[in-house]
């Protein structure tokens, strides 16, 4: 049967416009950059999303690994993939309409740390054709959950803030890079986040008390933060969603900081205790939805835009 030229012509219409509008693969980019910190070449990660060329502006969420993600920003940086959004937009291969940046720390006097000495980048998730990859069983440890609230931020944890091996001491780094990818891959000023995990999650409490003009939301999970950061925090009204485990010995630090922001009047405060895990109630947070539907609830009014002329 002769199909009418009115026919073809509708379906010829149809397949371009079908090929006009088809989004962009996401891509997953190694930035290279000085380290002013190490003085040494070193390359970051930043995660462009499905659809990123046909959008003029994105939210941006900095992610900030943990402990045991450490490396020398180049053959180690693959280890960034193990957890959090990274991974679950580039392994799990969930569409997660934000860039993410993800910075990684140096090594330091980490490198003996038993789970940092015995990890092996074959155990990393890959990005796979088909499918996604399985989650690591979370109750590898079986620590008593705990009720017992604590007033108290001991001076242990208050270390690995102003510590010579935490992310304080990357700050105007992982700033330059943030200022970098907002300017070079149409970031959204108005929406950037910050989360982290573990050492990440410290880092997140302490980067946004020193830069919360900077940020639209925070999730800090499985750190507590230190209630001398509270004020720069409740002064910008920060909303802050803090994650921990009910198996995590830390969990019961979290409290004092909570109960202080809202004491000085920040009125967007969640506490999410997942009471069945340990330390790694980052993987529910970060594999569910509601994280970052409500990052995207929120944004800044005249956000504040660092001016990205060296560095990263």
């Amino acid at each position: 049967m002769k199909i009418p030229a009115c026919v073809l012509l509708a379906l010829s219409l149809v397949g371009c416009a079908t090929q006009a509008t088809k989004l962009s693969e996401p891509q997953l980019l190694r930035v290279p950059y000085h380290s002013i910190r190490t003085n040494a070449d070193r390359d970051y990660f930043v995660y462009l999303p499905r659809g990123f060329a046909q959008q003029d502006k994105w939210p941006v969420i900095l992610f900030l690994h943990g402990n045991g993600e450490r490396g020398d920003g180049k053959a180690d940086l693959d280890y960034l993939l193990a957890h959090g959004p990274l991974m679950e937009a580039w392994c799990q291969k969930r569409d997660l309409p934000f860039v993410i940046v993800a910075p990684q720390m140096p090594m330091d006097d980490q490198g003996e740390v038993f789970y940092i000495k015995n990890r092996s980048l074959s155990e990393i998730p890959k990005r796979v054709e088909r499918g996604a990859n399985p989650y690591y069983a979370h109750h590898a440890h079986k620590e008593a959950m705990q009720g017992q609230l604590s007033e108290q931020f001991t001076a242990e944890m208050d270390n690995y803030v102003t510590s010579t091996r935490g992310w304080n001491t990357m700050d105007a780094e992982v700033m330059a890079m943030l200022d970098r990818v907002v300017a070079d891959h149409r970031g959204d000023p108005s929406r950037i986040y910050l989360t982290g995990l573990s050492l990440g999650g410290i880092g997140t409490w302490d980067l946004a008390s020193r830069h919360p003009e900077r940020f639209a939301a925070i999730a800090p999970i499985s750190f507590p933060g230190p209630v001398r950061m509270a004020p720069a925090l409740a002064g910008a009204k920060m909303p802050v969603w803090a994650f921990a485990g009910g198996r995590d010995p830390y969990m019961k630090y979290c409290y004092p900081m909570m109960n202080r922001l809202e004491e000085l009047g920040d009125a967007d405060v969640r506490f999410t205790i997942e009471a069945d895990m340990g330390h790694e109630a980052w993987i529910r947070a970060y594999a569910g939805d509601d994280l970052y539907t409500w990052f995207l609830a929120h944004s800044k009014a005249s956000p504040a835009v660092g001016v990205p002329a060296t560095g990263p």
